[in-house]
């Protein structure tokens, strides 16, 4: 499971570069990769000056990612992005692992709740 807290609202084309390089260094993903996703992967990530190359397109094509990518976990679950709107963070799991993350999201905002409530001393 990778967990990606992303700070400042919206996903920078950084946010964007940096999530790909962390899928393209895991072996896991790598391997199970067609050429189209490598391909689709490759162009978000390898400078260029081709005209097609900017940032709209960058954003369509991570969009793409983000919405159809799937690959098959250890388990043999399926694997894919999970966005959580509510603390602006981006996941890829597998739904058990999602469920985890849902978990964790409640136990942190009743966290973030019990320390608001608590007088200061």
């Amino acid at each position: 499971m990778m967990f990606l807290e992303l700070h400042e609202g919206t996903i920078g084309l950084d946010d964007i570069k940096r999530i790909v390089h962390k899928l393209l260094e895991n072996k896991a993903v790598f391997r199970q990769l067609s050429p189209q996703l490598y391909n689709d992967l490759a162009y978000i990530i390898t400078p260029t000056l081709a005209s097609d190359h900017n940032e709209a397109n960058i954003r369509a094509k991570f969009h793409e990612v983000v919405q159809n990518f799937v690959i098959q976990g250890d388990s043999g679950q399926p694997m894919r992005f999970y966005r959580d709107e509510q603390f602006n963070r981006l996941y890829f799991a597998d739904e058990a692992g999602w469920k985890e993350a849902q978990g964790f999201e409640a136990r942190e905002m009743d966290a973030s709740l019990l320390k608001k409530q608590l007088p200061k001393l």
